[in-house]
């Protein structure tokens, strides 16, 4: 299986790549079709979605709320602000923390066609090192990789 990666770049972003075997239309699609996203997007084992809507168009928005009995819930939400299919995704979101909820990121995503089908990259880049730092502890690596195993699975199966 392909496996996620993650590293820190310049003093605010972080860079994820990650290959899937499917061509780059069918990840950008994975990327924004809701009733997909609601198929993969779920984190690690115990988590689940109990929200998730989005218009995938410029100046449309998104939300995701993720739970999970023991950990309780989180949300993130944004707006869409250029997409090229199947090329590129290009978003700010916020992920809510009550009244500690940080500035929003902006996040670029690019598919591109390689040899064993799509290279994603996104760079994800903060407000500040700060919030960085705060995104990383999160968890959310561990989130992002479980969810994208779970996406390379169903794009083998579809």
């Amino acid at each position: 299986m392909n496996r996620m990666t993650m590293v820190k770049t310049g003093d605010t972003a972080l860079t994820v790549t990650r290959r899937f075997n499917a061509d780059p239309a069918a990840v950008f699609k994975a990327h924004t079709d809701e009733a997909i996203v609601r198929t993969w997007m779920l984190g690690p084992p115990g988590w689940t979605m109990p929200d998730c809507t989005l218009d995938a168009t410029p100046g449309g928005a998104f939300s995701y709320t993720w739970a999970h009995p023991d950990e309780g819930s989180f949300t993130i939400h944004g707006t869409f602000l250029e997409l090229d299919p199947p090329n590129r995704i290009f978003h700010k979101e916020v992920m809510e923390m009550g009244d500690e909820t940080p500035p929003a990121a902006q996040v670029e995503t690019r598919f591109e066609a390689d040899p064993d089908g799509t290279l994603m990259t996104m760079t994800i880049t903060y407000a500040s090192a700060e919030q960085r730092e705060a995104a990383v502890a999160s968890g959310m690596e561990d989130g992002m990789a479980f969810s994208y195993d779970t996406l390379e699975k169903a794009l083998a199966s579809a």
